[in-house]
């Protein structure tokens, strides 16, 4: 064989190699900002019944926070303005209706053009059944999305944790979280665990708290509130004398039942404020049946930001974190 042949082949498989390299294997960070999405849709679809309703749906109210923020702050472009680098938003979706279309489906990509990143392409042959596939996916598409902004936060804690809280709580409670290493220990007895990240725009806190299963009843809203109350009021001073943290009474509080990392976990989401003072903010809190030990393990989070009423992302950080916890 020629020095040249040999060259030109050498070269044609470097080049077929490269290629495959650029267009699968590398896929760039996800671009945007946490809670963004974007939506394409031509104008016309935009203002059908299907596209208000799906719109609607991605704007709904994210609920338990003293000002109505939507789940995601959202922007809509046609398909024409489509751009390379719009591809490689984080939340995005993309909607496809006309003739040409073969099939009416809702299609769930993860990483489809950058990571992580959480893609839903709809198409619908017309405006009729894209309002089918609306109402039929509403449940999974904000949970599809949701999850998403959940696990990069994870992914996050995960990579950059606080050793010495994750020691603490493991030594303390016999449990496993993954507490970012922004977060500092506050305070900390037997049963009590007061973990802060002060900001300029105010703080976000967690507190880790256990006390014993009792029956079922122990799972009811009014226990897990009273107990929330009553050691609380114990552990969390107010900044005045004679001042403490407590439930807001006078806000619903959102009562919900799930499983997450197999455990038994109701949730609630509310106001807290702080008695014989000003201060007050959203919280999330969890209680985990730990049926081994029959205890119930609760992680508590709060936020104070007074001056900025956007506050979903903080509140999302918080229930990111306490979706870590394992009970060893």
């Amino acid at each position: 064989m020629s020095i040249y042949k040999y060259l030109l082949i050498a070269l044609l498989v470097f080049s077929s190699y490269s290629c495959k390299d650029k267009g699968a294997g590398y896929k760039p960070n996800v671009a945007g900002k946490a809670g963004e999405m974007l939506v394409i849709m031509d104008d016309k679809i935009k203002q059908s019944p299907g596209g208000t309703e799906l719109q609607n749906l991605l704007r709904e109210t994210y609920l338990g926070l003293p000002q109505a923020e939507p789940h995601f702050k959202m922007n809509v472009a046609p398909h024409r303005s489509f751009s390379s680098f719009m591809k490689t938003l984080r939340n995005l979706v993309v909607v496809t209706v006309g003739s040409e279309v073969k099939e009416n489906d809702v299609k769930y990509y993860r990483d489809r053009w950058a990571l992580p990143q959480a893609f839903v392409n709809i198409t619908a042959k017309d405006t009729a059944a894209l309002k089918v596939l609306v109402d039929e996916h509403q449940l999974k598409l904000l949970s599809f999305f949701n999850k998403a902004e959940r696990e990069r936060y994870i992914a996050s804690y995960e990579k950059f944790p606080s050793d010495e809280l994750v020691k603490q709580l493991n030594a303390s409670f016999n449990m496993r979280l993954s507490v970012p290493n922004s977060m500092v220990i506050k305070l900390s007895n037997e049963s009590f665990l007061w973990m802060n990240e002060a900001a300029s725009w105010g703080f976000q806190a967690m507190f880790v708290y256990e006390f014993p299963y009792i029956g079922e009843g122990t799972f009811s809203k009014e226990y897990l509130l009273n107990k929330r109350d009553s050691i609380l009021n114990k552990n969390v001073p107010g900044p005045s004398d004679g001042s403490y943290m407590t439930t807001e009474h006078q806000y619903p509080v959102i009562y919900k039942k799930a499983t997450i990392n197999k455990n038994e976990v109701v949730e609630l989401r509310g106001l807290w404020k702080v008695q014989n003072d000003m201060m007050g903010g959203p919280f999330v809190l969890q209680a985990h049946y730990d049926k081994k030990n029959n205890r119930v393990i609760v992680t508590d989070g709060v936020v104070y930001s007074p001056e900025k009423p956007d506050k979903r992302d903080k509140i999302r950080q918080l229930e990111a974190l306490m979706y870590t916890l394992k009970l060893q």
